[in-house]
C-alpha cells in the first residue's frame, strides 16, 4: 500500500511538473512571436531591419551579461548536467536556478541558436524538487523523468534515470514519466516539441531497386556529412571551453547577441531552436538556394557552440536537427536524382547525433522520433556510417570525446 501511495504521488508530481513546463514554454512562445512575428520565427523573413535585430539580440545579450556576471552557478546546466545533479545531489555544484532559468528563457526569446530541452528538463526538475522535498530520492528522479517524455521519448527518460531493479522501473519511473507526459500533453506540448508537424507531410517510400540503392547510397554519403558536422561542433566546443570566455570578459553574451542580430539578416535559419523553421524548410517555402542552406547549417552549428559557451544557454537536440535538415535539403537539391529528401535528412540526422552523443541507441531514438518515420532507413545507415568512422579513425583524426558526466554513455560508475 505504501508503494502504491508513493507511485501515485510520483504520477501527480510528474503531471504537475509537465503542466508547469508546458505553461512556461507557452509563455516563452507567445513572447517570442510578439517580439519577432511568425515569419521571422519560421525563417521566412529575409527583410528583417538591421536596427531591430541588432537592438533586440544585443540588448538581450547585455541583460545576460549582467545576469551571469556572478559566475558559473548562474548559468543553465546542460541536460546531462541536470541528470547528473539529480542522480548525485550530494555532490551537485551549487546553482542559482532562478537566474539560470530566467537567462535561458531570455536566450530563447532573443533568438539564440539553442534548443529548449535543457531549459524544459531543468524546470521540470526544479518543480519536482520543490514538490518532493524531503521524500524518497528515487521517486524524485522518477517524477523528473517525465520531463524527457516531453519530447515524445519516454524510453529515453527511463534509460537515464532507471535503476537496475525491475521493481523500480515499474513502480517508480513509470508513474513519473506518465505524469510528465500527461501534464505536457494537456497543453499540446508534445506535438510542438517533437516536430510532430512532420506527421502531416507525405511519406516517400522506395518503390523499386533503383530507389532502394539510391536511399542506401544517399544515406551513406549523408552519414559522412553528418559525421563531419558533428566533428566540427565537438572540435569547436573543445577549442572554446578551455578559454573560459565568460570568466575573462563578461560582455561576451552581448557580442554573441550582436553576431546573432547580424547573421539573421542574411541567414534566417540561423537564429532560434528550429522547431518552427523545420516544416517551411522541408516544404521549400523559403525558396533558399542549396549553397545558402549549407552555409546556414554550418553557421548555425558554429553559433550553437558559441552560444553555449557565452551565456546563451540551452540544448543541442533541436538545433542539430535543423542543421541536419538544412544540409540535407541543400544536398538533395544539388543531387535530386540520388535518394529522397528524407534519406538525406535522415542520414545526416542519425550521424550527427551519433557523433555528438556517442550513443547509437539515443541517436536512433532521436532520429526516428524527430523525423516521425521519414527516412527511417537512412537514419540507421547514417548511424552505422558515423559509428564506423568514429571507431576506425586514427587517434589524431577522431573527434574529441564529449564532456563526461556520471550518466554519460560509457562513463564508469563513480566510486565513493
Amino acid at each position: 500500500m505504501t508503494q502504491l501511495r508513493l507511485s501515485a504521488l510520483a504520477l501527480l508530481t510528474g503531471a504537475i511538473s509537465g503542466a508547469g513546463v508546458a505553461l512556461f514554454m507557452g509563455l516563452i512562445g507567445l513572447m517570442t512571436q510578439a517580439l519577432w512575428g511568425d515569419p521571422v520565427v519560421e525563417g521566412l523573413d529575409r527583410q528583417i531591419p538591421w536596427v531591430w535585430s541588432l537592438s533586440i539580440c544585443s540588448g538581450i545579450g547585455v541583460v545576460l551579461s549582467q545576469l551571469h556576471r556572478a559566475g558559473e552557478h548562474t548559468l543553465l546546466p546542460e541536460l546531462p548536467e541536470t541528470i547528473a545533479d539529480l542522480r548525485d545531489p550530494d555532490h551537485a555544484p551549487p546553482r542559482n536556478n532562478v537566474q539560470a532559468i530566467l537567462g535561458a528563457a531570455l536566450a530563447q526569446i532573443g533568438g539564440g541558436s539553442i534548443g529548449p530541452e535543457a531549459l524544459m528538463t531543468r524546470l521540470a526538475a526544479v518543480i519536482s524538487q520543490r514538490i518532493w522535498r524531503g521524500r524518497d530520492h528515487d521517486l524524485k528522479l522518477a517524477a523528473t523523468a517525465g520531463s524527457l517524455g516531453l519530447f515524445g521519448f519516454p524510453l529515453l527518460g527511463g534509460a537515464v534515470v532507471q535503476t537496475s531493479q525491475r521493481r523500480d522501473l515499474i513502480a517508480r519511473w513509470t508513474p513519473g514519466t506518465l505524469g510528465g507526459l500527461a501534464g505536457f500533453a494537456a497543453f499540446h506540448g508534445i506535438d510542438q516539441a517533437s516536430g510532430g508537424s512532420l506527421q502531416r507531410m507525405a511519406y516517400s517510400w522506395p518503390s523499386n531497386l533503383g530507389d532502394d540503392l539510391g536511399t542506401l547510397s544517399s544515406g551513406a554519403m549523408a552519414g559522412v556529412v553528418g559525421w563531419g558536422l558533428g566533428w566540427l561542433l565537438l572540435r569547436w566546443r573543445s577549442w572554446l571551453e578551455p578559454r573560459q570566455l565568460l570568466a575573462h570578459w563578461r560582455w561576451w553574451p552581448a557580442l554573441t547577441g550582436l553576431l546573432l542580430g547580424i547573421t539573421m539578416h542574411w541567414l534566417p535559419l540561423v537564429p532560434f531552436a528550429g522547431e518552427e523553421q523545420l516544416r517551411p524548410l522541408l516544404e521549400g517555402a523559403g525558396s533558399t538556394n542549396a549553397f545558402l542552406l549549407i552555409i546556414s547549417a554550418i553557421v548555425k552549428l558554429l553559433l550553437l557552440g558559441l552560444c553555449l559557451e557565452t551565456g546563451w544557454r540551452g540544448g543541442i537536440f533541436f538545433p542539430l536537427f535543423l542543421v541536419a535538415c538544412a544540409a540535407g535539403v541543400g544536398l538533395h537539391e544539388l543531387s535530386p536524382n540520388l535518394g529522397s529528401l528524407g534519406s538525406w535528412c535522415g542520414g545526416i540526422t542519425g550521424a550527427i547525433y551519433l557523433t555528438v552523443l556517442r550513443s547509437p541507441l539515443v541517436a536512433l531514438i532521436l532520429g526516428l522520433g524527430l523525423l516521425q518515420g521519414h527516412g527511417a532507413t537512412a537514419v540507421l545507415v547514417g548511424v552505422a556510417v558515423a559509428w564506423l568512422i568514429t571507431h576506425r579513425s586514427p587517434p589524431g583524426n577522431a573527434p574529441p570525446p564529449a564532456r563526461q558526466t556520471p550518466d554519460s554513455p560509457g562513463c564508469p560508475e563513480p566510486q565513493w
